[in-house]
């Protein structure tokens, strides 16, 4: 039988689905359901009460229409909400769209990173943090995650980017203007001795192929939130009793 997995995804954001699509399996089909972002246009979203967020969005709307789909699990790809809402967001959000999808498993990539990450053993990773990304949502990341954050490695934009706020980035472009030469280039450039697992939060920051690279090249252990997002719903599909959030 071929496996339908559902992905939710913010209305302006390109890079989930790509990525997600050209990772699954040839016996697995990914279908997208988009909802307003809950961040209104040039402010930073530290966080947003459940409800508003289903109600306020259309993501409640979009949860039923993957639910009416017949998809086998859910993912949630927007890791902001997680890293400001806390494992309680995470299990409140995964309980109340599975109700609103008829059953079907949900995890956030929140989720899906910090099991990732548990399974690993490491004594502390690289973020590569995207360029929309404030300092303040880069600490958030470090409090959230299950393991200790040895290095921030933040990704430069070309110079015609400068001068734009951070959380501007992201709706002026900026989720277009990520090369992959240059992400493996500045990772290699700046990651420190003995660092052996990168971490590239925000599934709206591309990253498939210098992931992919980076692995090749130097051996690194590579979690992006959408790699780790598609492993969670695959094993969510498969085993949808045995599956669970990491505490």
């Amino acid at each position: 039988m071929r496996t339908r997995l559902g992905i939710l995804v913010i209305h302006n954001d390109p890079v989930p689905e790509a990525e997600i699509w050209r990772s699954a399996g040839p016996d697995t089909s990914v279908h997208t359901a988009r909802f307003w972002t809950p961040r209104p246009f040039g402010t930073e979203f530290t966080g947003l009460d459940l409800e508003e967020l289903l109600s306020g969005t259309g993501l409640d709307t979009a949860v039923r229409h993957l639910g009416d789909l017949g998809v086998h699990a859910l993912g949630y790809c927007f890791t902001s909400s997680s890293v400001f809402g806390g494992t309680a967001f995470d299990a409140a959000f995964s309980e109340h769209v599975e109700g609103l999808a008829g059953g079907v498993p949900t995890v956030t990539a929140g989720q899906a990173i910090r099991e990732e990450l548990a399974a690993g053993g490491d004594d502390g990773i690289a973020v590569v943090a995207p360029p929309w990304f404030s300092d303040g949502t880069v600490e958030a990341i470090r409090a959230y995650l299950p393991v200790r954050v040895r290095q921030v490695i933040r990704f430069d934009l070309p110079p015609e980017w400068d001068g734009i706020e951070r959380p501007d980035l992201f709706d002026r472009g900026a989720r277009f203007a990520v090369d992959q030469v240059e992400l493996e280039r500045q990772v290699l450039r700046q990651l420190e001795p003995g660092i052996g697992t990168v971490l590239v939060p925000g599934g709206g920051f591309a990253s498939l192929t210098a992931a992919e690279r980076l692995r090749r090249s130097r051996g690194l252990r590579v979690i992006t939130s959408n790699s780790a997002l598609l492993r969670a719903i695959e094993r969510r599909a498969a085993h949808p009793v045995q599956s669970a959030p990491v505490p």
